[in-house]
């Protein structure tokens, strides 16, 4: 009992530190409050909007959710801290059902929150949170071949992020067919059909009463437009980017998924459910148009489970090599934090980070003081605790994480942060003027929404015009304006802000 509370502290630590104390940061996590943001200020849950705008790149669920954390903590913290809450709950989510799929192994949700690529984005306001809570919760509905947990998770991942979600666990049940012991899973098909339904028809039916147009650009240019490009989502066209990303990101998971695959081969059910499901999941995402490494999230997930099924097993040759890295790459990481932040608050100024956050005075800030301490001291202890590896990994990226989101997190969020550069336009702003904005992008348009109330649509009668470009020149708004200000972020330079009145 005494080594689980151990256990259950360090995932509680895993899961709170980042998710409170800064602002909404660009790209992902400042236009997902932005449509969060929409829902708290106008009441409308049908339709995704961004400062005024539709965006239905995605289905609302995540949204929604959020929505609902706001509301029931807005009152004790930042609204978008409180939003940043649906995604805690939504991993909490994944790595319980995770657990539950292991066949109710810790290691499987230690190894998969220990993962370098799931750290940060698990902290992150994204609906690709909920996309993972999906999958997990439809992969055990495979394992204990129940179809109303099975069709239950293909509906969260589909209103989560639309057809990717059902798609691969629809592939993989297919797939599983190939081998005896699941031949008669097809049975448990039609009640996943029907647990998937409401999820799927509820939503898409109001919208598409609402406009055929969105859902017509929801459904096919959102979904099939990943694939054929048309739909111009960022990212790399590279079909062996996540065969390239998993090296990283998926550590330490690979190598003893790829061990347990060696030793065992598809041997056991508990081998061949994540086997099949990750094969899935990779030849899909590495066959679509754009690359983002966010979106092989749902790849860690079978790599976890998988690297679980031989843990027991595994040879002195493996698991020393990665102890040491866990042991020693967060003891190094954890001191040079400590290290820098005490110099830093002595003085110590070196260029690298002035030029991020250039302007920036560090303040002691007694909460975070205490929580790194904390994160130190739960790092220490957790080196006796067993399962010796899994735990190992998590402590080490716990502590290196915690610390950064403790003691460097106030340095972070003054370089990432819009509030600054916003507050600063809005002392050139007459009160109450009207601003008409032009080539803003995404995240930009949600903080200039949050944090100016600058939304769309835009009027052409306004006073006032603020302008983004990607370089330090003055734009040419036009006859009849004059520059009143220009701002950019501390140490940013590839976003300038320029406010021109008539």
């Amino acid at each position: 009992m005494k080594r689980d509370a151990g256990i259950y502290a360090l995932l509680a630590a895993w899961i709170l530190l980042g998710l409170f104390g800064h602002d909404p940061w660009k790209p992902d996590e400042a236009y997902s409050f932005g449509l969060v943001y929409h829902i708290l200020e106008s009441g409308d849950w049908l339709v995704p909007t961004l400062a005024g705008e539709p965006f239905v790149e995605k289905p609302p669920l995540f949204f929604w959710t959020a929505a609902l954390f706001s509301h029931a903590f807005g009152w004790l913290m930042p609204l978008h801290d409180a939003a940043r809450l649906a995604s805690g709950f939504y991993v909490a989510v994944t790595l319980w059902f995770t657990y539950l799929t292991a066949g109710r192994k810790l290691a499987a949700p230690l190894l998969l929150a220990a993962c370098l690529g799931y750290l940060q984005h698990a902290h992150q306001l994204i609906t690709d949170n909920a996309l993972v809570a999906g999958i997990a919760i439809g992969l055990y509905g495979l394992s204990r071949r129940s179809g109303l947990l099975l069709g239950t998770g293909a509906g969260i991942a589909f209103l989560s992020k639309g057809l990717l979600g059902p798609g691969v666990l629809a592939l993989s049940a297919i797939a599983l067919l190939a081998f005896r012991e699941w031949c008669a899973s097809w049975r448990t098909w039609p009640w996943a059909l029907l647990a998937f339904a409401p999820w799927a028809l509820i939503w898409p039916w109001l919208l598409h009463r609402h406009s055929p147009a969105l859902f017509e650009e929801w459904f096919w240019v959102n979904n099939f437009g990943r694939f054929t490009g048309e739909a111009g989502l960022g990212g790399v066209l590279d079909h062996a980017h996540y065969a390239k990303a998993l090296v990283w990101f998926a550590l330490p998971v690979w190598p003893l998924a790829a061990w347990t695959l060696w030793r065992f081969r598809a041997s056991t059910p508990l081998i061949q459910l994540p086997l099949v499901a990750f094969l899935a999941m990779f030849v899909v995402l590495s066959a679509a148009s754009a690359a983002r490494t966010l979106y092989g999230l749902p790849l860690l997930v079978p790599l976890a489970l998988l690297a679980c099924a031989g843990l027991e097993l595994l040879p002195h040759w493996l698991e020393k090599p990665l102890d040491a890295i866990a042991v020693w790459g967060a003891g190094i990481g954890g001191v040079t934090l400590w290290a820098a932040w005490i110099a830093f608050f002595a003085g110590w100024r070196p260029a690298f980070l002035q030029a991020q956050a250039p302007g920036f005075v560090p303040q002691l800030q007694l909460i975070a003081l205490i929580a790194a301490l904390a994160v130190s001291a739960l790092w220490f202890y957790a080196l006796r605790l067993q399962p010796r590896l899994p735990v190992r990994w998590l402590a080490g990226v716990t502590l290196v994480w915690g610390l950064a989101m403790t003691l460097w997190l106030p340095w972070l969020d003054f370089a990432k942060s819009y509030r600054g550069v916003i507050a600063d336009m809005q002392r050139a702003r007459p009160a109450g003027a009207c601003v008409t904005a032009r080539n803003l992008t995404e995240p930009q348009r949600a903080m200039f929404h949050y944090y100016a109330g600058i939304r769309a649509p835009m009027r052409t009668d306004c006073p006032l015009l603020l302008v983004h470009t990607s370089d330090a020149q003055a734009p040419a708004p036009g006859d009849g304006w004059k520059l009143a200000w220009r701002g950019t972020r501390p140490g940013d330079t590839k976003e300038f802000f320029w406010l021109f009145g008539r």
